[in-house]
């Protein structure tokens, strides 16, 4: 029909923007911050700040790993699209993700261990909690350190976070065995591959419930959620950017929380509503953009929440330790950006000869 408006898809408006999402930085931000208001709970309460789940906003807290691993599948998709290179688009990731994860590591252990620890300084050195504590940044994931945080509401714990590695590294390698067998290129066999794991995936959990979350989501969950987030990025050209169905698809995750082993359909309206999302004009805020902050927000987030609660037992309400965590940690992820993070990511100019110029966004 001569006239007729063209709908605006997420490859259009991706396009114009350089083929980038105008708003995947606010939304990545604006993930982490939810991470740490969640945890403002549970360093606060223990146990007890669990709870949250079976409240009104359980579904919103509940949606942020999903949401997380589907917009990192997204995203990672893109970048390896364009690098068609395995070696390089691993050392992109390890570039990304290494050098913070070695800096907040060790800052726990040798700066922060040794300062809040109860045990003498010999006697912390020597505990084999400390060596194997640096596990975390190969993804052997160990949550204490020696004496230290052990009169928290969140017992003994440094930094809970970290166990999000575990799949985020199981993701990369399914990205890479998706390069291998040049899957990855091909939409129509990825999608069969995708559809039929979907649905053997919810066939099984409707028999066993292996895939239910109880407390925290099964890293396979995630790992499907990054799986999504691949097949979506190669759909890019048929989604549209549609408030209204954002308005439905927001619904539909809500009440899609609160049924049983409805854990794989909620994914697709998540998938969809941090996609559409990513494809905002939000206000732009100079200071706050002048660098990637998100990863910093949720590397560092924890450990500063355990301090502050052990060293401050008057902050242990969730709204005091939101509000005194939020800027410590901002500060702490621009210095880690500017310091760490964007000088690591250097060296994907130097790399990207062998890619024939990619892009070095850190989107990317």
């Amino acid at each position: 029909m001569v006239g007729a408006a063209v709908r605006e898809t997420v490859a259009s408006r991706m396009a114009a923007n350089r083929g980038a999402g105008p708003g995947f930085d606010w939304v990545r931000i604006g993930l982490s911050v939810l991470v740490i208001l969640l945890h403002s709970f549970h360093t606060s309460y223990g146990f007890r700040g669990q709870s949250l789940a079976y409240t009104p906003m359980g579904p919103v807290f509940g949606a942020i790993l999903p949401m997380f691993f589907g917009l990192s599948g997204f995203l990672v998709t893109g970048s390896a699209l364009r690098l068609r290179n395995l070696r390089v688009f691993l050392v992109f990731r390890v570039l990304r993700i290494v050098p913070a994860l070695v800096t907040e590591v060790t800052l726990s252990a040798l700066v922060l261990g040794t300062l809040v620890t109860t045990l003498p300084l010999a006697d912390y050195f020597a505990d084999p909690r400390f060596l194997t504590y640096f596990g975390n940044i190969v993804g052997w994931i160990h949550f204490e350190l020696p004496g230290v945080f052990l009169a928290n509401p969140r017992s003994g714990i440094v930094n809970q976070n970290l166990w999000t590695l575990h799949p985020e590294l199981l993701s990369y390698a399914l990205m890479a065995g998706l390069m291998v067998s040049t899957i990855v290129y091909d939409r129509r066999w990825l999608t069969w591959a995708w559809a039929l794991i979907t649905v053997a995936a919810i066939l099984l959990n409707a028999r066993t419930g292996v895939f239910e979350p109880h407390g925290t989501y099964p890293g396979k969950l995630l790992i499907y959620c990054f799986f999504s987030g691949v097949v979506a990025f190669h759909w890019r050209d048929r989604i549209p950017v549609d408030g209204r169905l954002a308005a439905l698809a927001a619904v539909s995750a809500y009440c899609l929380y609160w049924i049983p082993q409805s854990v794989f359909l909620i994914q697709f309206p998540l998938i969809y509503l941090v996609i559409w999302l990513g494809m905002q004009r939000f206000p732009r805020i100079e200071w706050l953009q002048r660098g990637d902050y998100s990863y910093g927000l949720y590397l560092y987030a924890y450990p500063v929440q355990q301090m502050l609660m052990a060293e401050l037992p008057w902050a242990r309400q969730w709204y005091i330790n939101f509000a005194l965590t939020l800027p410590i940690t901002l500060g702490i992820a621009m210095l880690s950006w500017h310091f760490v993070e964007k000088p690591a990511l250097r060296l994907k100019q130097v790399l990207g000869g062998a890619a024939k110029k990619v892009a070095t966004s850190p989107q990317a």
